[in-house]
């Protein structure tokens, strides 16, 4: 497997067979791959691996003046880490290298599977650039840009901002003071406001250049998402007439010409048509389905809310409280743990 970060560094967790086999402080090798955090002590040569799948958030904290990243579980499983360099004959913890091992962990724990178009550390502002709540409001952290979402994810813990590409209502570039940033109104009136940053001579500073060029991917992500779900409804309303098309002339369908048509996967097909059959009183004959003619009306109407069905499985709501986008089905919002259904 493709080994996407490596360093010499310090990891450290509350785990007992952990802390029984691994020496007090012990320092070793740091390794990042698609699917596991794996950490190799030097004078133990004990390999120690999480799954990146049993990650349930990340926050980089200071201690000791020690920049370092802490994980979390679902069991409230710690594990603590920092990256070090060296640097004459010896070893220091290195803010730098922690920071790109923040960014390597969000991209994979967050944004696994999604082509990644812009990436920055960024400043984020929620609602209002109004001097008084400015510092208030403000959030650092690392932000990614993908082909269907903008995912912010605080340096502190319980800090994930998703902004869907298509809930984007209108995006500019705005300047003040020299400075550029970029302006983004979502649906339920929500305003963000981008500041993407660059590290010079140890601090970070906004970065103009990084911003226009955040703006320009963004406006062409968000130009092609609104051409692609055209394009998908268009497909999906050929897909109808080709259906309607076969059972005027036969109610006997090949099963694997009826899922070619529908553009489904062979999982989510043989899952539904099960149900169809049920539901519409068909018959599977080997690699045929028999359709009864008295239910193609409902049949249709049952196809042609495939898509509308997916939509409200992964349908989300504003938490009233932190503002996040949650799934409408949870009771208890996973980020500001308010809960979600007042009634």
């Amino acid at each position: 497997m493709a080994i996407l970060y490596e360093s010499y560094g310090s990891f450290s967790t509350g785990i007992p067979s952990f802390r029984q086999m691994v020496s007090k402080k012990s320092k070793g090798t740091i390794i990042l791959t698609e699917t596991f955090l794996s950490f190799e002590s030097l004078v133990d040569k004990i390999l120690f691996q999480v799954k990146l799948s049993e990650i349930q958030d990340i926050c980089r904290k200071i201690r000791f003046k020690i920049t370092l990243i802490e994980l979390q579980t679902p069991h409230h499983t710690f594990y603590t880490l920092y990256p070090m360099k060296k640097k004459n004959n010896s070893y220091s913890p290195s803010k730098e290298m922690t920071m790109e091992l923040f960014r390597q962990l969000t991209r994979l724990i967050y944004n696994r599977n999604q082509t990644i178009l812009f990436d920055a550390i960024a400043s984020f502002h929620l609602n209002s650039l109004l001097s008084y709540d400015l510092k208030e409001n403000t959030i650092h952290g690392q932000l990614f840009l993908t082909e269907n979402y903008i995912l912010f994810k605080s340096f502190h813990s319980k800090g994930i901002y998703k902004i869907d590409v298509l809930d984007i209502k209108d995006v500019t570039m705005e300047i003040e003071d020299s400075t550029i940033y970029v302006k983004i109104e979502a649906n339920y009136k929500r305003i963000y406001y981008v500041f993407p940053l660059k590290r010079q001579r140890r601090k970070l500073i906004k970065d103009n250049l990084k911003a226009e060029k955040f703006y320009d991917v963004l406006n062409q992500a968000t130009m092609y998402k609104l051409t692609e779900q055209v394009r998908l409804k268009k497909v999906e309303k050929e897909n109808i007439k080709k259906i309607k098309n076969m059972l005027e002339v036969s109610n006997r369908l090949k099963l694997k010409m009826m899922r070619t048509t529908l553009g489904l996967e062979k999982e989510s097909f043989n899952d539904r048509i099960f149900e169809w059959a049920k539901k519409f009183h068909f018959k599977i004959d080997g690699d045929n389905i028999i359709i009864n003619k008295e239910t193609i009306p409902a049949f249709l109407h049952q196809i042609i809310s495939i898509d509308k069905e997916d939509n409200t499985i992964t349908e989300t709501t504003e938490c009233l409280f932190c503002g996040n986008t949650v799934n409408n089905k949870l009771e208890v919002c996973p980020y500001c743990e308010n809960n979600i259904k007042l009634d």
